[in-house]
């Protein structure tokens, strides 16, 4: 962790040796805060009802950018019981952000502390993708990756089918999890557009997990998949 460290405090360093030209153009350049919350939804489906959110957050300009990403949730009428919080440093290069920084888990394993590192994209105006890998203080690398598509319907009505997959380069007992893909869940929205910066949507969500940890999870007799149904909002700032 203190390797990837070094490696940010270099690169900052070395952006702030810039040639003076670069600097007076990256003044013109205005920082700015954007950012919100693009999931904020209620799942129903068999066993408990869930609350989830998922936001992030942005300081910056179009090349350098503070960041800070934040999700959890937990069964409705309970306590929350996972939330992590994510920092960043991104640096952007045309339509790619390349990212560097830690992972805080505050719940359920609120000692856990990853250094992190990440890529961000978009193809064309409608197709975002994303992909992370933390590697915690004891070696343990695990790792994630996301697809959304927008497709329009109309000018306020879009669909936004969403895939995502986890994995983990170890088996970890304490959280049944074998090594290789994990997990994937697949979602398929419905948003509409109240304003520019509020919008409401349903949806359908499918999670399962995959490869060891499904095997695993059948041995011991756990749930090895779920479909839901969703209903939630998302604002930007």
């Amino acid at each position: 962790m203190l390797h990837f460290a070094c490696l940010g405090l270099s690169f900052l360093s070395a952006l702030m040796l810039a040639p003076p030209a670069v600097a007076q153009a990256e003044e013109a350049d205005n920082w700015a805060l954007s950012g919100g919350f693009d999931l904020l939804e209620l799942r129903d489906g068999q066993g408990d009802s869930l609350f989830l959110f998922d936001g992030s957050f942005s300081y910056g300009n179009s090349r350098h950018q503070l960041m800070l990403a934040t999700e959890g949730g937990g069964a409705l009428n309970s306590q929350i019981d996972e939330v992590q919080a994510r920092f960043f440093y991104g640096y952007s290069i045309g339509n790619t952000v390349l990212m560097a920084g830690a992972r805080k888990d505050f719940k359920p394993h609120p000692g856990d502390l990853h250094a992190a590192i990440g890529i961000q994209g978009m193809i064309g105006t409608r197709l975002n993708w994303e992909s992370y890998a933390f590697l915690s203080g004891d070696g343990g690398l695990i790792g994630e990756a996301q697809i959304v598509y927008q497709l329009p319907i109309t000018g306020r009505l879009y669909l936004e089918p969403r895939i995502g997959a986890g994995w983990s380069a170890q088996d970890v007992a304490a959280d049944a999890v074998q090594a290789g893909l994990t997990e994937g869940e697949g979602t398929l929205r419905l948003r509409y557009r109240l304003t520019d910066k509020i919008n409401i949507y349903t949806a359908v969500v499918h999670e399962r997990l995959l490869g060891g940890t499904r095997r695993l999870a059948r041995e011991q007799g756990e749930a090895r998949q779920s479909t839901m149904a969703v209903f939630g909002f998302g604002f930007s700032l």
